[in-house]
């Protein structure tokens, strides 16, 4: 390990863990409870592929192996684990994995043979208070094995921790506004810090900055986490960072008790409607479709595929709200654009973060073309309208001198929680009451829930429209996200 990893990015606490962890597995060898040779060629492999797990995950991101990623390895499928593979793999890594498995054939022709009872009897009670001392001084945090079953557990409770209001009438709601159509848009994996209407250098928004007038700009909106599954939630619900509510009212539930007839259109695949509980939310919809649903193979489809049925829901009569979710910025970047698209490019010269970058600045081009096309098709729409658009959380692409893109609870940077917001309204649009816009305030999308039915003129009766970005009676807060972190006092 020694030999391939950057020792400054290493913690002592890591180094402390990995000491006592390795102790644990020799004792548990020489205490020879199960004298099995497949026992003892277990212990091998769960050590050498421990050290493989940290060490790679060094190498690839400067940091430790950590329940984080399980969420990533849920999440994602076979194709979105291929390319992430490919874009991390590099010699180093494959030399490292190759020196572990020989490592393994060599230490599994060891043997351990302890007929001491006394010994045997010591060797198990040292085991157990070093597991002891790992959990009581915090140390297992640390360990990748434990990490593994954290996040598995952690995945799954998270889908099971949102119990929806089944007592929702129209009773609870007050619908103060003549308002047609609401299109929520909620992109994927994309920074502000790469989109010309936020000041970037390059042309990557010429379409939106070309209405730029029409737009209410937000310059200082952040996501709460760094991973879709713990962000949506919050902003399409009443959960919020508190996560004090027993039970959960979702925007679905109270527009469709306010007469607006809901739709969801997600570029992304379900996982399934009964364990995951973004895909919950939208099976309340009127309609509901995923066009990555048959097999997660299609993971590439481009964002141009909601048009056709968003453009024939918009010519449905009546009131409606239509909820789309973009693949956005996610990354494989290169696959999230056309061809037509690749305005920014590499050579053979270009190193591996120039290609990554540009590549994710075309992303972000055609999803400057995406919401400019969902805008345009509303506005022919000439009814009461408004349309948001907001991305899940941001992206990491070597900001802030660091040497990785994408995103990750052990090493958070800014641009992983710095979003684009931004509304358009049609010229008849009928604001709320106690609307104000500031394009400089601060706020969280755990608050989202408010602000949209705060715009739309909609009001369940347990929302708080304090925290709604739109108010004039809007009250700052801390923004803690992830780990307990003070956003604003931490960056």
């Amino acid at each position: 390990m020694a030999l391939f990893v950057d020792w400054s990015v290493v913690e002592i606490g890591d180094l402390c863990e990995d000491f006592l962890f390795f102790m644990s597995l020799v004792l548990l060898q020489i205490s020879n409870i199960l004298k099995s040779r497949f026992f003892t060629n277990a212990l091998c492999f769960l050590y050498v592929f421990y050290i493989a797990l940290e060490t790679t995950s060094y190498i690839a991101i400067s940091t430790n192996f950590t329940s984080s990623y399980m969420f990533l390895l849920i999440e994602s499928n076979q194709r979105e684990l291929s390319e992430f593979v490919s874009s991390y793999i590099n010699f180093k890594i494959i030399l490292f994995l190759i020196l572990m498995g020989i490592s393994f054939l060599i230490i599994k022709k060891i043997k351990f043979e302890n007929k001491n009872f006394v010994k045997q009897g010591l060797g198990i009670f040292i085991f157990l208070g070093i597991i002891a001392a790992l959990k009581f001084t915090g140390l297992i945090e640390k360990n990748a094995y434990y990490n593994t079953v954290r996040g598995v557990y952690g995945y799954f409770d998270l889908q099971n921790s949102v119990n929806f209001n089944s007592k929702l009438s129209k009773e609870d709601i007050k619908v103060s506004s003549n308002n047609e159509v609401l299109v929520f848009v909620l992109g994927e994996s994309t920074t502000r810090r790469h989109m010309q209407l936020y000041g970037y250098s390059r042309e990557t928004t010429p379409l939106l900055n070309s209405i730029e007038d029409r737009l209410f700009v937000y310059d200082n909106v952040i996501s709460t986490d760094v991973f879709t599954l713990k962000v949506v939630p919050k902003m399409i619900t009443s959960l919020d960072e508190t996560n004090t509510r027993t039970t959960v009212t979702s925007l679905v539930q109270v527009f469709n008790n306010a007469g607006f007839k809901t739709f969801w259109l997600a570029n992304q695949r379900p996982i399934s409607y009964h364990d995951n509980a973004i895909n919950k939310i939208a099976s309340y919809c009127y309609d509901h479709k995923f066009y990555n649903y048959k097999d997660d193979v299609y993971t590439n489809i481009l964002d141009e595929v909601v048009l056709s049925d968003y453009s024939e829901i918009l010519k449905e009569p009546g009131k409606k709200v239509i909820f789309i979710k973009l693949l956005g910025t996610h990354f494989n970047y290169s696959k999230r654009y056309p061809k037509s698209f690749a305005k920014f490019l590499s050579d053979e010269k270009s190193n591996k973060e120039d290609k990554l970058t540009n590549q994710y600045d075309n992303a972000v081009l055609y999803n400057d073309f995406i919401v400019y096309t969902l805008i345009k098709e509303l506005e022919n729409t000439n009814t009461k309208s408004t349309l948001l658009y907001l991305s899940d959380h941001g992206e990491n692409v070597y900001h802030e001198g660091t040497d990785f893109f994408g995103r990750n609870e052990q090493r958070l940077t800014k641009s992983m929680f710095e979003i684009p917001f931004f509304v358009w309204t049609s010229k008849t649009f009928d604001f709320p009451e106690a609307f104000q816009y500031q394009r400089k305030r601060a706020f969280m999308t755990d608050h989202i829930y408010e602000s949209v039915s705060h715009l739309l003129g909609v009001k369940h009766k347990d929302m708080d429209f304090t925290r709604s970005i739109f108010s004039k009676n809007f009250k700052k807060r801390k923004r803690i996200i992830v780990n307990g972190i003070d956003f604003d006092n931490s960056f």
